[in-house]
Parts: structure tokens; sequence; C-alpha cells
């Protein structure tokens, strides 16, 4: 298990590095929110349909994952820990970590999980935008 780990991180790695195709673009748009830091560092990330929760270089919650990657069909990484990556490296995403309480975080994880989308998360960034925009 080590090593199929060991081997995931350095194909996202890799993908990160070449910074092309969705997973790019969801780091250009801002789509990867770092939402907590401790204990675990989690991230959503926002997509067109769904939104899925990160650990980075470890778990996604999207089915490519779950069902390829967990099941050895594939190592390759889904888009979501790539673009997580590229996030990380480039500095583009929110952080909402600090805005988050646990009963909140517990909320977006919830619905993130059951729902498939985060209504309390996107509620937080177009609050957050709101305020910026004159």
């Amino acid at each position: 298990m080590a090593s199929r780990l060991s081997e995931l991180r350095r194909r996202i790695r890799e993908r990160g590095e070449e910074g092309k195709g969705a997973e790019a673009a969801a780091a250009r748009e801002m789509r990867a929110i770092r939402v907590s830091t401790s204990p675990v560092e989690l991230w959503i990330v926002l997509g067109r349909e769904s939104d899925y929760v990160v650990i980075p270089g470890t778990y996604c919650s999207c089915s490519h994952f779950t069902i390829r990657v967990v099941g050895q069909e594939t190592e390759e990484p889904c888009y979501h820990l790539v673009a997580v990556e590229i996030a990380r490296r480039s500095g583009r995403y929110h952080d909402l970590s600090a805005a988050l309480d646990g009963e909140k975080l517990v909320d977006v994880l919830l619905e993130t999980i059951f729902e498939g989308r985060t209504r309390t998360l996107r509620r937080l960034l177009y609050q957050r935008r709101s305020v910026r925009e004159p």
C-alpha cells in the first residue's frame, strides 16, 4: 500500500508540473478551496456538476479515485488531486480554513459527500466576493 501511495504522489507531482488540462483550469479559476489545515489539510474542489473532498496526495471523494485508483485499475490520479497540487504550488486558491468553525466545516463536508455540492461553502465564497467588489 505504501508503494502505491508513493507512486500516486509521484504521478500527481508530475502532472502538476505539466500544468495543463482540466486540472490547470480548476486552479486558474480558483475552484480549489482549502477548508482545513488542522489536524488534516482538507480541500474542496468545486466542479461544474459536483464538488469533491480532497486530502492532498492521498484521497479524493470522486468516483474515479474510489473505483479506479483504490480498485487498482489505474495509478493515474484524478484531476481533482492534480488541481489541488497546482493550486498549492501557484498560490491560486481560496483559503477558508480560518472562516470555517468546526460546525460549518462539518456542514461543508457532509453536503459535499452526501449531496455532491456544498451550498454552505459556495455561499461563503459568494459573500466574500460581494464584500470585495465595489
